[in-house]
C-alpha cells in the first residue's frame, strides 16, 4: 500500500513538472544575452583599441572586465548584409540579402527562433533594415526572425526631433508610430532598460540595434564639443582630404561618446537590478567607417576601416582582461551566443563557434571571407575606377583575410589588394604586384576560390541565374 501510494505521489510529481511550460524548464538557470549593435562603428575607434580621440570609458571598461577580440570583421561591410548574416549565421549569398533594403524570409533556426525554442524572452529595440524598402517602416509579427517583441522601424537615420532632420520616428510593437522626444539612442537605452527590468526574472535575448555613430554627423549637447584642430588622424588619411572629412570626423567621435555613455546608463541599470553578472554583453557593429582612409568614403570597402568592426564580451563565461587575436566574422556570431547559452547550433549555421576563444583558449582560425559590392541578378557590374586615393574600387570585391595577409579579388578574379596586416596595419603597402610574394599570393587566391566554391559563392557571376533574352 506505502509503495503504491510512493508511485502515485511520483506520478502526480512527474505530471506537473511536464505541465510547467517547456520554455521555462529550458531556460532555467541560463544566462541572459545583451546585444548591443551599433551602426558604423569602425573597429579602432576605441579607446582601448588605441584611438586617440575615441572617448569610450564605458566600453573601455567592459573590455578590460571581459573579452576585445581585435580581428573581428564585417562578412559584407554593408548595412542589411551584414544585419542578416548576424541573425542566420549565414553569408550573404547565401541569404539572398545581398545589399541594403532586401527582405529577409523568416527562417525557423534564425538567432532569436533558436532562443526562444530555448524558453528565452526575446526582444528587439531599433533599426531592423531586413524588411524591404519601406521606410521607416512597421516590421509585422510573423517577419521579425522569432523576436517576441519589436519595438523599432524598418530602416532611417534621423536622431532628432528638428526641422532640418525631420525627426525620429519609431513603431510601438502594435505599430503604432510615434515620434519621441529624446535623441534616437538615448530613447532606444531607455526602452532597453524597461525592457530589462521587466523580464529580470527569467532569461532573455535584447537585441538593442542602435542608429549611430552613422550619419547624420549630429551629436546631441554636450557631445558636440570635437574641433578639426584636435583630431589626430590615421596615417592612411592623406592631407588633401583631411579637411573634406575634418567636420564629419568631429560628429562621429561625438555620437560615438554619446553612445559610449548610454552603454554606461545599460550598465549602471543593469548593476542596480542583478542582472549584470549573469547576462553576457555582446557589443558590434554592423561595419566601418572610412572617413578617408585611403581616399575611401563611408562603408563597403575591403580595407581595414570599413570592414573592420568592434567586438567586446563580458559576462558569464568570458575570460576577464582577454585581448584576443583570433579572427572572427558576423557569420561566426550567432553560432556562438547559442554556445555560450548552451543551446544547440542548427546545422543550417555555417559561422564558427567561438566560444571556446572567449574563455581564454586558443583557437585556429586561418581564415575568414567577406563579401562586397555584389551585383544582382541581371545588373551588369561597373567598370573599375580609381578613388581620389588612387586605390582601385571594383564594382564587386571578395576578400580572405588570415593572421598575416588580407587579399581582395576584383569582379575578374584579378588581385587587387595584398597586404601584410601584420606588418602594415595601416594598409600602406599595396604588395598585389610584389614578385617576392608571388607565393603567398598564390596560395591565397586559391584558398579564396575554394571558400567561394564550398559556400556556394557564384562569385564572379552575379548572383542566381540570368533571365534569357
Amino acid at each position: 500500500m506505502r509503495y503504491a501510494c510512493l508511485w502515485t505521489i511520483a506520478a502526480c510529481l512527474l505530471s506537473a513538472i511536464a505541465a510547467i511550460p517547456a520554455r521555462l524548464q529550458a531556460a532555467d538557470g541560463k544566462p541572459s544575452v545583451l546585444i548591443i549593435f551599433t551602426d558604423q562603428w569602425r573597429a579602432q575607434a576605441l579607446g582601448c583599441n588605441g584611438d586617440p580621440n575615441a572617448r569610450t570609458p564605458n566600453l573601455d571598461r567592459l573590455a578590460a572586465g571581459g573579452a576585445n577580440f581585435r580581428r573581428c570583421y564585417a562578412t559584407n561591410p554593408v548595412c542589411s548584409p551584414a544585419k542578416a548574416a548576424f541573425q542566420t549565421g549565414r553569408y550573404p549569398h547565401q541569404t539572398g540579402v545581398i545589399n541594403n533594403s532586401i527582405y529577409l524570409p523568416e527562417t525557423r533556426d534564425s538567432l532569436a527562433h533558436c532562443f526562444a525554442r530555448a524558453g528565452y524572452s526575446t526582444g528587439y529595440i531599433g533599426k531592423w533594415h531586413l524588411d524591404g524598402q519601406s521606410k521607416p517602416g512597421f516590421v509585422k509579427p510573423g517577419r521579425r526572425q522569432g523576436y517576441q517583441f519589436f519595438e523599432g522601424f524598418n530602416r532611417g537615420h534621423w536622431y532628432y526631433q528638428s526641422r532640418k532632420l525631420q525627426g525620429a520616428r519609431y513603431f510601438t510593437d502594435d505599430g503604432k508610430l510615434i515620434k519621441p522626444e529624446e535623441f534616437e539612442s538615448i530613447y532606444q537605452t531607455d526602452l532597453a532598460i524597461r525592457y530589462m527590468k521587466k523580464n529580470k526574472e527569467k532569461p532573455f535575448l535584447l537585441f538593442l540595434s542602435y542608429g549611430t555613430p552613422h550619419s547624420p554627423y549630429v551629436p546631441p549637447k554636450p557631445f558636440d564639443h570635437y574641433k578639426p584642430a584636435d583630431l589626430k588622424w590615421r596615417p592612411n588619411v592623406s592631407q588633401k582630404v583631411r579637411q573634406r572629412y575634418a567636420k564629419g570626423l568631429c560628429g562621429y567621435y561625438g555620437l560615438i561618446e554619446m553612445l559610449d555613455h548610454e552603454v554606461g546608463r545599460l550598465v549602471k541599470s543593469m548593476k542596480e537590478e542583478g542582472l549584470l553578472e549573469k547576462t553576457i554583453i555582446f557589443f558590434t557593429s554592423d561595419h566601418g567607417d572610412s572617413h578617408g582612409s585611403h581616399g575611401l568614403q563611408h562603408k563597403g570597402h575591403p580595407e581595414e576601416e570599413s570592414a573592420g568592426i568592434p567586438l567586446i564580451l563580458h559576462g558569464p563565461g568570458v575570460r576577464k582582461g582577454l585581448v584576443s587575436q583570433t579572427l572572427s566574422s558576423q557569420i561566426d556570431f550567432a553560432p556562438t551566443l547559442l554556445s555560450m547559452a548552451g543551446i544547440p547550433v542548427p546545422a543550417s549555421m555555417v559561422g564558427r563557434d567561438l566560444s571556446r576563444a572567449v574563455t581564454g583558449e586558443k583557437m585556429d582560425v586561418p581564415w575568414v571571407y567577406l563579401e562586397g559590392k555584389m551585383q544582382q541578378v541581371g545588373v551588369r557590374p561597373a567598370a573599375d575606377t580609381r578613388n581620389a586615393g588612387g586605390r582601385v574600387v571594383s564594382s564587386a570585391w571578395r576578400t580572405l583575410v588570415t593572421p598575416r595577409y588580407k587579399l581582395a579579388v576584383d569582379s575578374r578574379l584579378e588581385v587587387r589588394l595584398l597586404v601584410d596586416i601584420e606588418k602594415d596595419p595601416y594598409e600602406l603597402t599595396n604588395l598585389a604586384a610584389a614578385p617576392a610574394l608571388a607565393d603567398v599570393r598564390n596560395t591565397l587566391l586559391a584558398k579564396l576560390k575554394e571558400v567561394a566554391k564550398s559556400t556556394g559563392d557564384p562569385f564572379p557571376r552575379s548572383l542566381g541565374k540570368r533571365r534569357s533574352k
